[in-house]
């Protein structure tokens, strides 16, 4: 997993140095803090350990495909940087690895493809790639960038050197480890089934495309992967049960557009020849906690991956009681897994035990004192925190008091 991640000149990030992360990794912040930004910036190193950084690596990780000046840190304040450098370390097994990359654009405004002016790869202080070191023989077109030293058009050089086996186990565990990262916004309309994802994936698409399928996978007798079916049915009260099953006229009105095959659950308070709703018709809190659950326990989900806006259309108390077993499901995940999440609703932090320091939550913020740029403060157990906990106080409430920072600065 992810130790550290440093950014520099993405967006509002303009400068963030070794972020210590943990396997739950929670962001509260105001709306325009920067919060999404630092999941689109490991979006960005994704792509760039995948081997090519442009708007098709970049749209299928969940990254928002903006115009080129709107990715680079351009602050009223600060100055103006073209590089964009993201540089992170981890451990695998007792090994230290660091993969850096820096990226420039060519300033064309037809052309979102990023060329790499640097790439390293560190294995336990030993370098693996030099940035200057292309390693192996590849094709290569060099292009003069203005403002900046000649870089290379194809980049990626990390990975290729993984598809041809060229470097170590834990080095190419890492480099598979960031490539699959992605950003999910689970979307209602489209986990009812109701509308095709327009970022499909598997076992899930960022929107929340073929949750059905997904579900269908995991569904096992009495069990939810390794999950008991009860622990969903306590959280999902009115639910006497659920499956996975194909449209019909006893569950779908013919003017609703489907896809092939729906969620069905049974309400547990309904007659028992009028009780099966299908998702179309379904509280739609119910879908995006299945959905959760999918992320955090299906074989072929990433085992890197955000969730934007988490424990959205969810009762406060039901955010609480997911956000707890999602932590849980996560830190007990085995291979190892690592998830990093922003919400806006307060009472997802109680869900956190920050006593466990493999759960960690931040603040984000952007304010006169940082001018502008984002900043990002780990909210760890202090000793203010810890008198507020005596006096009664949870962290949604301390957080809402602006005890935890990352607040909107209005009245």
């Amino acid at each position: 997993m992810l130790t550290h991640i440093s950014i520099s000149g993405f967006k509002s990030i303009y400068q963030v140095k070794e972020l210590a992360l943990g396997r739950v990794n929670l962001f509260i912040g105001a709306n325009g803090s920067g919060k999404t930004n630092i999941l689109e910036a490991v979006g960005l190193l994704s792509a760039a350990a995948s081997g090519q950084v442009d708007s098709d690596s970049l749209g299928k990780r969940g990254v928002r495909l903006s115009p080129t000046d709107l990715y680079r840190s351009n602050l009223r304040h600060q100055n103006l940087l073209d590089t964009i450098e993201i540089e992170a370390n981890s451990e695998w097994s007792g090994n230290q690895l660091q993969y850096r990359v820096a990226l420039v654009h060519d300033h064309h405004p037809d052309n979102g493809k990023w060329h790499y002016q640097a790439e390293s790869l560190s294995h336990n202080g030993d370098k693996l790639l030099n940035e200057e070191d292309i390693g192996p023989a590849v094709e290569t077109e060099w292009i003069n960038v203005p403002g900046s030293k000649q870089v290379r058009q194809l980049g990626g050089r990390v990975r290729f050197l993984r598809s041809h086996k060229l470097v170590g186990d834990a080095p190419g565990e890492l480099n598979d480890f960031l490539r699959t990262y992605g950003i999910y916004s689970p979307s209602t309309p489209i986990l009812r089934g109701m509308q095709p994802d327009p970022k499909p994936g598997d076992p899930v698409g960022l929107f929340g495309g073929r949750l059905a399928e997904a579900i269908d996978d995991l569904l096992q007798n009495d069990k939810f992967g390794s999950l008991d079916l009860d622990d969903i049915l306590e959280l999902l009260d009115w639910v006497d049960r659920f499956q996975v099953t194909a449209p019909s006229r006893e569950l779908l009105s013919p003017d609703v557009p489907t896809l092939r095959s729906i969620v069905e659950f049974q309400d547990a308070w309904m007659g028992p020849k009028r009780n099966r709703i299908s998702g179309y018709d379904a509280s739609e809190g119910s879908l995006h906690v299945l959905f959760a659950l999918v992320l955090a326990l299906h074989p072929r989900a990433p085992r890197f991956l955000a969730v934007d806006n988490f424990g959205q259309a969810l009762h406060p108390r039901l955010e609480r009681a997911l956000m707890r077993l999602f932590c849980r499901l996560v830190t007990e995940a085995n291979p190892t897994r690592q998830v990093l999440l922003t919400t806006h609703n307060p009472l997802v932090l109680d869900g956190l035990n920050l006593r466990d320091d493999r759960i960690r939550l931040f603040a984000v913020e952007r304010n006169y004192h940082t001018g502008g740029a984002t900043r990002i403060s780990r909210v760890e157990l202090s000793e203010k925190v810890l008198k507020a906990a005596e006096n009664g106080r949870s962290l949604s409430q301390m957080w809402v008091m602006g005890l935890l920072g990352g607040v909107p600065d209005i009245f």
